[in-house]
């Protein structure tokens, strides 16, 4: 029985049932959310695969981010890794291809902080490539499509549990998450019974984490962070298969992440389809919440002059995301620091400081709109609103997205992510990312 969206039906086993294995009620929630999975919904994991391969190919040609990813690979193996022509081990596969799709910050988002495709695509990827290395057999497209929906269904699950009250702790979302959804989404391209994913997922709980620092000042630790925590999703489900086993404490328990970080709730939230529909895509490399605020200024023809004052009101999660106004204007969260990069992007000859840009919280705005407000020292006014809200990407924007970024190199790319469901294998696939580079 299917939901909305092809995501599992609210009657699926588990919800509210609090005898049960909290481990095991989160990877019903993958795994029937896999199997459930539509046309439509492995279309859209498609969509999310080639726009994910796309960060990755994009930020390899950075020369900085290419020896990063060189250096984090580590050992040979079987497994690409975007922009090098050495193969690496799976788990080093792993954690450099996660650090490309978040070294520019450009990649995917759901409720606005969580990154969850970082989590996902490069563990299928790395997984399958891997399993057909050693067995000599391909992993189907569909397969890899279907892991990539279980594991968007992890990710979003576990961000629905958490948010926003792990950011008000002090805690990066993408970072609590990564470790479960990766184990996730190994256990379903690997097809590993119930009681090892379901172990993995209690082995990776314990290892979520990661201060949310890192995104109000300069460095490069956020660019890092979250790699890091999905590579403990993949060791978790290594000595799963191993054997290991994990308590439920990691989750539910007193000291556990849903205790510890989330409201405490005894529920999970409404189901809503499955939850790689809900994902959104970013068309600047800034934060999810900045979408707005770029969509804005590039809405308006081009201004000149000086800015004496600029309000920015965003949703009150946006505005003290990471501090606040309290962040440094560096930084990847600082919405003054956002307004500053649309400037200069958009109205070159609009001269203004951040000491001059006001931010407000207003509670009457979506999360992913932005009203702005700007005065000129010659009197004149201006009155910008921007959308952020990618999530009702179709196909052909997928496609022109990457296309846009990569060329004909991207538009092949997105095709051969579109025709994974009719493959027997996903050697075209690869064959696309590794010409990319």
């Amino acid at each position: 029985m299917t939901g909305t969206d092809g995501g599992p039906a609210a009657a699926v086993p588990g919800v509210g049932d609090p005898v049960e294995d909290p481990c095991l009620t989160l990877w019903r929630w993958a795994r029937d959310s896999a199997e459930a999975a539509d046309g439509a919904t492995l279309e859209r994991a498609a969509g999310c695969v080639a726009a994910a391969v796309t960060d990755m190919v994009l930020s390899a040609r950075v020369s900085r981010h290419r020896a990063a990813a060189a250096a984090l690979a580590g050992a040979p193996g079987a497994c690409t890794v975007s922009g090098l022509p050495e193969r690496a081990a799976m788990a080093g596969a792993v954690l450099a291809n996660a650090y490309l799709m978040h070294a520019r910050l450009t990649d995917d988002s759901f409720r606005v902080a969580a990154h969850p495709g970082l989590a996902v695509v490069p563990v299928a990827l790395a997984a399958a490539e891997d399993t057909a290395h050693r067995t000599g057999r391909p992993v189907d497209g569909a397969r890899l499509l279907r892991a990539v929906v279980g594991g968007y269904e992890c990710a979003c699950r576990l961000a629905d549990r958490l948010l926003p009250e792990v950011s008000h702790r002090g805690w990066r979302v993408t970072s609590m998450i990564a470790p479960a959804a990766a184990a996730a989404t190994m256990a379903l391209t690997l097809g590993l019974p119930d009681e090892d994913a379901t172990a993995a997922l209690g082995l990776a709980s314990s290892a979520g984490g990661g201060p949310l620092g890192v995104v109000s000042a300069a460095g490069d630790a956020w660019r890092l962070q979250p790699a890091l925590a999905v590579q403990a999703g993949v060791s978790a489900a290594v000595a799963a298969m191993a054997g290991l086993r994990g308590g439920t404490g990691a989750l539910a328990g007193p000291h556990g992440l849903y205790g510890l970080f989330g409201d405490g709730a005894e529920a999970w939230p409404r189901a809503r389809g499955a939850a790689v529909h809900h994902v959104t895509f970013k068309r600047y490399p800034v934060a999810m919440y900045g979408q707005s605020i770029f969509d804005a200024f590039r809405g308006r023809s081009p201004v000149s002059g000086s800015a004496e004052r600029v309000t920015v009101r965003v949703a009150p999660f946006a505005a003290g995301y990471g501090g606040g106004q309290k962040a440094s204007a560096d930084s990847i969260s600082s919405v003054e620091g956002i307004v500053l990069a649309a400037v200069r992007e958009f109205h070159p000859d609009l001269r203004t400081n951040a000491a001059s840009i006001a931010v407000i919280g207003d509670p009457a705005l979506p999360d992913l709109t932005a009203r702005i407000d700007v005065v000129l020292s010659d009197g004149r006014r201006l009155a910008l609103v921007g959308d952020g809200d990618t999530s009702g990407w179709e196909p052909a924007d997928f496609e022109r997205h990457c296309t846009r970024s990569l060329g004909d190199a991207g538009a092949s790319l997105c095709r051969s992510a579109a025709a994974l469901p009719e493959q027997g294998d996903v050697s075209r696939l690869f064959a696309s990312w590794r010409a990319a580079r």
